[in-house]
């Protein structure tokens, strides 16, 4: 049995930046999205559509064929190797995504697995967590991007505000967003400014 497809154009989407390659956790990223996401699924819009949410841990995997830690553990052999095009058409994927053609029926049509840049670009908002001992790289330029597109980042602090880069802290504010010492405090400000309701 074939799935319709889903339009999903008027739900509110998120998008959950944050370290996966070097993360304190040692899990990929994959922990607090998890818990976030098990949050997020219980709220409706005025519609009552669900949030849409953006997480590369499981979207990566589309794209590449491999999980968060072995596409990592891949690219780092890559580089080892000196194999320059290899890592720069897997990064080229992993920020633009890729078109491929499904049969369906007999027809054939086209389908683009989303990359990072368009996570950013269809978010009503970015949802942020560094931990203190995570290495973040991908996270900074994304930020950068949404406070260029206007998109605000709410930041689930680890620590005080001050031991966050303080271009990371201007791009937060400069979008529009803002830091939050608990996910409860994060989860009402995303109700109230969204107008959702927790089913």
């Amino acid at each position: 049995m074939e799935i319709e497809p889903l339009n999903i154009n008027g739900w509110l989407k998120t998008y959950f930046i944050g370290a996966m390659s070097q993360t304190q956790a040692n899990d990929a990223g994959f922990g607090w999205r998890e818990t976030l996401t098990k949050e997020f699924v219980k709220r409706l819009d005025g519609n009552g559509n669900p949030v849409y949410i953006f997480n590369p841990c499981l979207e990566e995997q589309s794209k590449v064929g491999l999980n968060p830690k072995e596409f990592h553990a891949q690219i780092k052999q890559w580089v080892k190797e000196g194999k320059k095009e290899e890592v720069g058409k897997s990064s080229k994927l992993i920020w633009f995504g890729k078109t491929i053609i499904e049969s369906k029926r007999g027809t054939f049509q086209l389908k683009h697995l989303p990359g990072d840049f368009d996570y950013v670009e269809n978010s009503d908002f970015l949802v942020c967590k560094i931990e203190p001992l995570d290495k973040p790289a991908g996270t900074y330029f994304e930020a950068g991007y949404s406070m260029k597109l206007g998109i605000p980042i709410y930041v689930l602090q680890t620590q005080p505000i001050e031991n966050y880069s303080e271009s990371f802290i201007g791009w937060v504010y400069g979008s529009g967003g803002d830091f939050f010492e608990t996910q409860e405090k994060l989860l009402k400000y995303v109700d109230k400014t969204y107008k959702l309701e927790v089913k």
